[in-house]
């Protein structure tokens, strides 16, 4: 798909003669694509961007190649800016992928990614040349010969911006490879020149059978993307598959036998944390096209709604074309004729509950996988469940198949520990004792002291990391300056003196100090340095883990009689306004439940809340014989 695509010339003078109408046609042409209009700043990012690259082609001599704008990448939503397509002397078609930015300025930049005034985004270098790498390995078109290279046409960036950008990249394998076209490189060079840097002189008007050939040939991820990414999931031991994994891995697998069953396929894999949904989901993403290609045109895509998880999982493989099999739900498209598309979805729990996004994933392929903990529902519009799967399965006359994972490998593996946990944090449930297992969990006096136990488990390599309910204002944070200790903790001592403890929430940009990251972006807050000098939520934690976790339980969830109370008025989460206290209640001991099963070795607990801490120490027999023990928080 693409919203024009015709010889550079006659694109430069429709644009010349009636810009506003040319760009109306091309929104009217994404909408029906892409079933909604282009927002305000796309179209003045298409108004202000597209003159410029036309006449820098005109110059170059590529008046009479053709250009296409904004090209849809088949796997995803993602769309290339630009792709000029001309023919080679010795035969052949190359594709030069152009990469639009607007950028004047920059804070700072890195191999991957380079921070605006305001805002982080990826190095344009990395973006075209992970486009090319996905060109490269998804388009099949034997007869046309293609090849592909990519620019990255920053036509308002000045000499110390493009300078610092190819600095930043220099040793990148492939990346370093896209030049960079800046302000400078368009007003100072001729047009010979300019066809250098575009890296189009060698290239020559291609036939129009040839462009006709390069937008009906197929996007699908070739053979060598599933190697790639079995080898990097291989080299791995988290991903090694054992006991009722390997059984539901086969079991998936046997759906996919057109000798066994006919009828559409609806599977749902459940399984609490630890069990190894995500790793069962990742094998099957690389083990289905290889195993039924003989068979048919069948392919996989990893469907998550946790944008923590598929950033995760994108940056964790080594082929950026390979990072084009993680979506968003939104993002999933059925397959082509004679193709099967297999969508394969983790954390399926998340998914938003009215909006007809499991209608369209089963009725989309004939065979689609649920993977989801019913448990782990933390938001009051999600939460599909495995009766919910089965009803859908019947509407679409599919066989449905359950396949539940009992063998847990998170917190060290203590059931103890998880069970003690359920019945904690559980509506009906009787809090019972702590008895000293192979797992380690405590309660913290103090945010202070739980600060302190987290950096002493955080030595020697180890991963620790405090998390909290969404009981403090969150405001968007921007790219620059310091960050904001949004967190705020008031307590007393027992001698009565009154300490404040603050943290930021986790930054939603990468945040660096010099060429040193202070803060990483909140999808990798759980794994990367400078996550430990920050509190994550449960958003961010969810489908994650670390060695070890501190807790800390909000005024939104409070002991009272004997019970669990939710307080919907003391969260700040957007997403809870209006939810009802019992409703809420659910949500909050489902969050704080996952909150406390992230880390593999231990955690430790403290609430803000005074007579919920003392209820939290009376579980562990070393703080039972006080009768008060806890700090009292400032009124």
């Amino acid at each position: 798909m693409h919203v024009h695509c015709g010889q550079v010339g006659e694109i430069r003078e429709a644009m010349r003669s009636s810009p506003e109408r040319f760009t109306r046609e091309c929104a009217d042409r994404f909408e029906q694509q892409h079933g909604e209009p282009p927002g305000d700043a796309e179209l003045r990012s298409w108004a202000r961007s597209w003159p410029v690259l036309l006449d820098a082609l005109d110059r170059a001599g590529q008046a009479e190649s053709w250009l296409v704008l904004e090209y849809t990448l088949a796997g995803s939503a993602e769309r290339v800016d630009a792709v000029l397509l001309g023919a080679r002397s010795r035969g052949g078609l190359t594709g030069v992928v152009v990469e639009l930015k607007q950028w004047s300025r920059l804070t700072w930049a890195s191999p991957l990614e380079v921070a605006l005034e305001d805002m982080v985004r990826p190095h344009p270098c990395r973006q075209a040349f992970g486009y090319t790498s996905h060109l490269e390995r998804w388009l099949e078109e034997a007869t046309l010969d293609l090849e592909y290279r990519g620019v990255a046409f920053l036509h308002n960036a000045p000499v110390d911006v493009v300078h610092r950008l190819r600095d930043a990249v220099a040793g990148s394998r492939g990346s370093q490879d896209v030049p960079i076209v800046g302000r400078d490189e368009l007003s100072g060079s001729d047009g010979a020149e300019l066809a250098r840097l575009l890296r189009c002189a060698d290239l020559r008007p291609p036939t129009r059978e040839q462009v006709d050939r390069f937008l009906r040939a197929e996007q699908r991820p070739s053979r060598s993307v599933f190697e790639d990414l079995d080898n990097v999931l291989s080299q791995k031991s988290d991903f090694t598959l054992v006991g009722d994994q390997q059984t539901a891995q086969l079991r998936v697998l046997r759906t996919l036998d057109p000798e066994r069953s006919t009828k559409r396929q609806v599977i749902a894999v459940t399984g609490g944390p630890g069990t190894g949904k995500t790793v069962v989901a990742l094998r099957l993403l690389a083990d289905i096209p290889r195993i039924h290609s003989e068979r048919g045109r069948v392919e996989t895509r990893f469907i998550t709604p946790s944008g923590t998880l598929r950033r995760q999982l994108a940056r964790a493989t080594e082929s950026p074309a390979a990072r084009q099999l993680f979506l968003l739900p939104g993002d999933f498209r059925a397959g082509r004729e004679g193709v099967h598309v297999i969508p394969l979805v983790d954390e399926a729990q998340r998914l938003r509950r009215g909006d007809r996004t499991v209608e369209r994933l089963v009725g989309g392929s004939p065979v689609s996988v649920f993977f989801l903990d019913e448990r782990q529902v933390v938001r009051p519009k999600e939460g599909v469940s495995v009766a919910e799967l089965e009803r859908n399965a019947r509407r679409f006359g599919a066989e449905f198949t359950h396949i539940p994972l009992t063998s847990q490998f998170r917190c060290g593996g203590s059931q103890r520990y998880l069970n003690w946990l359920d019945r904690l944090f559980s509506v009906d449930g009787v809090a019972e004792p702590w008895v000293e297992a192979d797992y380690e969990v405590d309660v913290a006096a103090n945010p202070e002291e739980l600060s302190a136990w987290i950096r002493e488990r955080g030595r020697d390599g180890r991963t620790a990391r405090i998390s909290a309910g969404f009981c403090w204002p969150w405001p968007d944070d921007a790219s620059t300056g310091p960050l904001r200790e949004d967190v705020v903790i008031e307590w007393t001592d027992e001698r009565g003196r009154r300490h404040t403890w603050r943290r930021p929430w986790n930054s939603k940009h990468t945040r660096k100090v010099g060429d040193a990251v202070e803060a990483p972006r909140r999808e990798f807050w759980a794994t990367d340095p400078g996550g430990e000098n920050q509190v994550g939520c449960v958003y961010t934690a969810q489908a994650l883990e670390y060695d070890y976790s501190g807790v800390i339980i909000g005024p939104d969830l409070v002991r009272r009689d004997g019970g669990w109370v939710g307080r919907p008025d003391e969260s700040h989460d957007k997403a809870m306004k209006g939810v009802a206290p019992d409703a809420y209640r659910r949500l909050a001991l489902n969050t704080y439940w996952v909150l406390a099963t992230r880390g593999t070795r231990g955690c430790r607990f403290h609430s803000t809340d005074p007579e919920t801490q003392r209820f939290l120490r009376g579980l562990f027999p070393s703080h039972r014989e006080s009768s008060d023990p806890s700090p009292t928080l400032a009124p």
